[in-house]
């Protein structure tokens, strides 16, 4: 992103949030995240937004379908999904756009979400930030393990929140797995396998769980963080910033109110929360996506 030595000091400060809802109708009451974020960062305008596919212009959503179907993950063990999207899955995405079907159960290459996202709502400066809610499962590639893995934020420009993945991408409790399958194996009916979760009741975030809304929270208060720094994680537990791949750690960082921000990041957003700086060297309009 080029920029003149006037507009500098202009494009270096972010002023304006804007947070997406999700997909599906009936969505959260996202007015307290709004609040949450609002008390970390007073000099930025905090604004509700609608999911940006619902605004898409009629002639442009049919196109916008395709894209979307191309970006789900077929094959977690490879990097690019190379695929062209069958008719009924351009038409589910079609339907999910106009909101006559629900999203869910589908996993999206979240790179390639934030990179269509992007030409959806036109970012053209640092001085804004879109943080999208979404009620889709997303995925990025590791080069640790070579294969996609769910995520719960991909922090990008736009950054992507997965309300499912909330759910589904940090790992339960090793000893829930074992249960489970020792439970499946016996041909266990679905009430059984209900009380298996009601006995780990408190080690895992479940769907429906009031607590999804309190992380979502410190997810957006990540993706910011992303935003204003390209460094939004900590290496503490009991620090919002926390990017858990457990469960118990997500409970941990986001649910455990003893500390809510390490020492030294409380005191960065402080400083953050007064003068919103865009704190790192541009040298693009987009940078890869980081993933919690």
């Amino acid at each position: 992103m080029s920029r003149t030595s006037t507009s500098k000091e202009r494009s270096d400060i972010l002023e304006t949030v804007f947070l997406h809802s999700s997909e599906n109708a009936g969505g959260r009451d996202l007015r307290p995240v709004r609040s949450f974020v609002q008390s970390y960062f007073p000099t930025i305008r905090i604004s509700l937004a609608p999911a940006p596919i619902r605004s898409a212009p009629a002639g442009q959503r049919p196109g916008l379908a395709r894209v979307i179907a191309a970006s789900r993950v077929k094959d977690p063990a490879q990097r690019e999904q190379s695929f062209e999207p069958m008719y009924g899955e351009e038409e589910y995405e079609l339907r999910v756009i106009e909101a006559e079907s629900k999203a869910g159960g589908i996993v999206y290459d979240g790179g390639k979400l934030v990179h269509s996202l992007q030409g959806l709502i036109g970012i053209s400066d640092l001085r804004t930030a879109h943080i999208i809610l979404t009620d889709r499962l997303v995925s990025t590639y590791s080069d640790e393990d070579l294969r996609h893995h769910l995520r719960t934020l991909v922090a990008g420009f736009p950054s992507i929140i997965s309300i499912p993945g909330i759910v589904e991408a940090p790992a339960k409790p090793r000893a829930y797995y074992l249960q489970k399958q020792t439970l499946e194996m016996m041909g266990a009916s679905q009430l059984e396998l209900e009380r298996l979760k009601r006995d780990f009741r408190g080690r895992f975030i479940d769907h429906g769980d009031a607590a999804v809304n309190e992380v979502i929270k410190g997810l957006v208060l990540q993706a910011m963080m992303y935003h204003l720094t390209l460094d939004p994680f900590c290496d503490d537990k009991h620090c919002r910033l926390y990017n858990a791949h457990w469960q118990e750690d997500l409970i941990a960082s986001q649910l455990n109110r003893r500390n809510g921000l390490c020492d030294r990041h409380r005191a960065q957003i402080q400083t953050l929360g007064q003068n919103p700086t865009v704190r790192w060297l541009q040298n693009s309009d987009r940078q890869s996506p980081a993933a919690g």
